[in-house]
């Protein structure tokens, strides 16, 4: 029993020891007083400082989606209305924006059941209506004045109620000359779009970063740029050149249009006649700045011809090597080719072709015309602006009009003096018996004295201008084709708000015939 007992004491102490060296190898007694009032204190007051500014974040995000959805929305809706709106005449808006008058179609108004916003009688100014205000009921041509149309109340898909103004200012009164007696049935009618030149340029830079790896190719092996006073290797470091933080040696700078294509096409699709724009840049670079490390020969070249990529120009900067410019790209002298999507949507109410032709109709029905308005593309460097007409469809006696249009965006004497320069190219394939081509081109369409006679060639019946006088009289050629017209041009301004806070605001242009 005795040494049972000597047993059991030796375990005991044995446990007692090894339960001590665990707390020594842990370092830490048992502590199952839970945490204090303080602590707890503390804690709350650390979560509420992390989580306010979160919850503001996310508050915030919310309030900015759903504006910005609105605002997408009221865009769209708004695009919707100015589309609407220029293809009334100006006496129809007059008539429609009267009180109790039709208003804009697709537009829903609020209705008796809306009876927060709804007004039995807008004559009050109050709820929903259309009104119109005139700057001068006199004088409706006054330059500086302006129509102001108003739908109070719209009510938008979300249930909203929304006001709408639509002001019209009046820029210039033109004249021009229009074919007689158009059909759209029976005339095919292109309607520039001066947005497809003023973005040729950035279109063509987007395009030309296709070409990375060929113009890599187009350099010697040692040869360097100057970025923003670093020097730097060409080769590798193509992205660099095409960044616009580049400055002197961003490839941008030196891309250039050689000229613009304008083909139609008339062919016949099954049992009808088909009218297919196409237009097309042409591009090059030109004087790009570089340097070739230990090259002590300086070489020549000239744009557009063929031979060797690089010219120089002899100035030898011992640091960096032999100053020389790449002239041109492809190496071999052609040009770069970027086509312009005619079928693409244009926000600011310009024209677009989805299905990509301007005309189809039957050919029973007889396609007698091409009416082609046009903006003169100011921006070529070396070549002309060229206008193709294919008329593969063989329609005999057609009479083609290609009529240059004036840009509101640039002034009168800044046009005067494009105009002297521009040049033209109208060139008439697959003519049949009878084929006329109308034009403008000896009008200088800033009443400007001079301008660069077109080139037309090809095969046709007659070539005519309506600016241009008769041997020996005052009456211009095409007097008993073409009939003239005061045409008043506005600015189209289209505000949505919501209790006085601006929404989307939209800006178009619209022509307006003036009435006798």
């Amino acid at each position: 029993m005795a040494e049972k007992k000597v047993l059991k004491v030796k375990k005991a102490r044995a446990e007692l020891r090894r339960m001590r060296s665990r707390k020594m190898l842990f370092g830490r007694k048992l502590n199952n007083r839970g945490m204090s009032l303080v602590e707890v204190i503390i804690a709350i007051t650390i979560l509420g400082i992390v989580a306010v500014p979160v919850l503001h974040s996310l508050t915030t995000a919310m309030v900015y989606n759903q504006k910005a959805r609105i605002r997408q929305e009221m865009t769209l809706t708004a695009e919707s209305i100015m589309e609407t709106f220029k293809g009334y005449s100006l006496d129809e808006l007059k008539t429609r924006f009267t009180s109790g008058g039709a208003g804009i179609e697709g537009v829903k108004l609020a209705t008796p059941t809306d009876t927060e916003v709804y007004d039995p009688n807008p004559d009050t100014g109050t709820g929903f209506h259309y009104k119109y205000d005139a700057p001068n009921p006199s004088d409706p041509t006054v330059v500086g004045g302006a129509y102001t149309f108003n739908i109070n109340e719209m009510k938008a898909e979300n249930g909203q109620f929304y006001d709408v103004t639509i002001t019209a200012t009046p820029n210039s009164v033109e004249k021009v000359m229009e074919p007689k007696n158009a059909e759209t049935t029976r005339d095919a009618i292109f309607q520039g779009n001066r947005k497809w030149d003023k973005n040729a340029v950035k279109e063509v830079k987007s395009d030309f970063a296709n070409y990375k790896t060929g113009l890599e190719g187009a350099f010697e092996a040692n040869a360097v740029v100057k970025i923003n006073d670093t020097v730097t290797a060409v080769q590798g470091n193509m992205d660099k050149l095409f960044n616009e933080s580049a400055a002197s040696v961003y490839v941008g700078n030196y891309l250039h249009l050689h000229d613009r294509t304008l083909t139609f096409e008339i062919t016949i699709d099954g049992d009808d006649y088909k009218v297919t724009p196409k237009m097309m840049y042409r591009y090059y670079l030109k004087d790009y700045p570089y340097y070739v490390k230990g090259e002590e020969e300086s070489r020549s070249d000239e744009y557009p011809e063929t031979g060797d990529s690089g010219g120089s120009s002899g100035n030898v900067e011992e640091s960096i090597g032999t100053s020389k410019t790449l002239d041109r790209f492809p190496v071999d002298g052609s040009f770069l080719e970027y086509e312009v999507d005619l079928t693409a949507s244009d926000p600011t109410g310009g024209p677009s072709y989805s299905d990509g032709y301007i005309y189809k109709n039957k050919k029973e029905a007889g396609l007698n015309r091409l009416v082609i308005y046009y903006y003169p593309q100011y921006n070529l460097e070396a070549g002309n602006d060229k206008i193709v007409v294919d008329n593969q469809a063989g329609i005999k006696d057609f009479q083609c009009y290609v009529l240059k249009q004036r840009a509101a965006d640039i002034n009168d004497s800044q046009t005067k003096i494009k105009e002297n320069s521009y040049k033209a190219d109208v060139e008439i394939r697959n003519s049949a018996e009878g084929f006329e081509v109308f034009h403008n081109f000896d009008d200088n369409i800033a009443d400007g004295s001079s301008t660069t006679p077109p080139h037309l060639w090809g095969t046709y019946a007659n070539a005519y201008s309506y600016t241009k006088l008769v041997s020996g009289t005052t009456t211009p050629e095409l007097v008993d084709k073409f009939e003239e017209s005061e045409v008043l041009s506005y600015k189209i301004e289209l505000k949505v708000e919501q209790g006085g806070r601006e929404i989307t605001k939209l800006e178009s242009t619209m022509n307006e015939k003036i009435k006798d």
